[in-house]
């Protein structure tokens, strides 16, 4: 069968209209340092002052996370072991917390490369909150697309104690005993690109369209 024009174009549109339906991927990266060090971590090559670099990915449409990752100067990493869900507050919809804010949370369970002094797979946790006294971070309760986060200060991310890792040690005297605490000294928000083989079938695409116009002229 000769390859017409209609024909590309009605192909090529019916395998872009799912990707017209994704919605868009985020990704967060900050560098931070540590604050806090449990009893439980102590001596393992991480003091107060140590940096440590992070990430999370999430869909914009559906603020599913499906990455999540923490990276420590002594080699130590911790990966989001399944993908988890975003959480947003605005305004009223904040809980029981008593002032309206808006925030984010994002936390799962993890897989790490190595022991930490015996401990391993901590729970990761990152979150951002700020009240509304001089306005607020976004306008409802949808995960937060770039026009959201151009709103978001350093200062606001690092407003609550809300960035840690966990191990999750039962009966401990002191909640804190297996947890590193860290603050943000940078970030940078950007929209995750397309996949290469997604640019790579547009290429086709176009390529089709100009040997269908060469025949056309001759």
């Amino acid at each position: 069968m000769q390859l017409t024009l209609a024909h590309v174009l009605i192909a090529s549109s019916s395998l872009l209209l799912p990707l017209s339906g994704q919605a868009q991927s985020i990704r967060v990266d900050y560098t931070a340092t540590v604050t806090e060090i449990g009893t439980l971590l102590a001596g393992n090559g991480v003091d107060v002052g140590s940096t440590l670099a992070g990430s999370f990915t999430y869909d914009v449409g559906t603020g599913i996370v499906s990455q999540f990752s923490h990276a420590f100067g002594n080699g130590f990493t911790a990966h989001l072991a399944a993908p988890v869900n975003l959480f947003v507050q605005n305004d009223q919809q904040n809980g029981s917390a008593k002032l309206a804010a808006d925030g984010l949370i994002v936390g799962g369970s993890s897989i790490s490369n190595t022991d930490w002094n015996g401990l391993s797979n901590p729970a990761m946790q990152f979150g951002l909150r700020q009240d509304n006294a001089a306005g607020q971070l976004w306008h409802d309760t949808l995960p937060p697309d770039l026009h959201d986060w151009s709103l978001v200060s350093l200062a606001a991310i690092n407003g609550p104690g809300w960035r840690w890792l966990d191990f999750n040690v039962p009966n401990l005297p002191n909640f804190a005993d297996d947890q590193i605490r860290f603050s943000v000294t940078s970030y940078s928000v950007a929209a995750v690109p397309l996949p290469a083989g997604i640019w790579l079938f547009l290429s086709g695409v176009m390529a089709a369209l100009g040997i269908q116009k060469r025949k056309s002229v001759a």
